[in-house]
């Protein structure tokens, strides 16, 4: 038989098992922000990568619509300068003027890459054409954050 003094009385452990408890939220609370934070993370790199790939499809458009056109686009009808958030379109009067206001339209289609996107292309009489595109990225955090995609192509 054991004597009475070795067991602990029972009054000298309340409140620890309470402590244990907040213990244990405030370590999972924690935790869960920290899972938060790097999903908020996950879904701001994967935005970016879909525009990033958004816009390489959309250069590879423009290019294959020169390389349709080849002869007008060696000739310097595709080109157009990177104009910004303004964007001007060319307009319609022949096919290269409606290949470059179609893809613009396109570019700034909000299902796209928004209002903010644009493109510019830049072809030499040696038939390297240098195909640009630029947008706002909208989950970067900051307004101010322009990526663009530059693809060089042969014709």
């Amino acid at each position: 038989m054991m004597p009475a003094h070795t067991f602990l009385s029972p009054r000298l452990q309340t409140g620890t098992s309470l402590i244990e408890v907040l213990v244990a939220v405030v370590v999972l609370a924690v935790g869960l922000l920290g899972v938060a934070g790097m999903q908020m993370s996950s879904l701001r790199s994967n935005q970016a990568a879909y525009e990033r790939s958004v816009a390489t499809i959309a250069a590879s458009s423009i290019a294959e619509r020169m390389l349709a056109n080849r002869g007008r686009a060696l000739a310097g009808d595709y080109n157009i300068a990177l104009g910004g958030a303004a964007c001007p379109t060319p307009g319609t009067g022949t096919l290269a003027q409606r290949d470059l206001t179609e893809w613009i339209q396109e570019l700034r289609d909000p299902g796209m890459l928004g209002t903010t996107a644009c493109g510019g292309v830049n072809c030499t009489v040696a038939g390297i054409c240098v195909v640009s595109v630029q947008w706002t990225d909208s989950r970067s955090g900051t307004s101010s954050e322009t990526p663009t995609i530059t693809t060089e192509v042969r014709l």
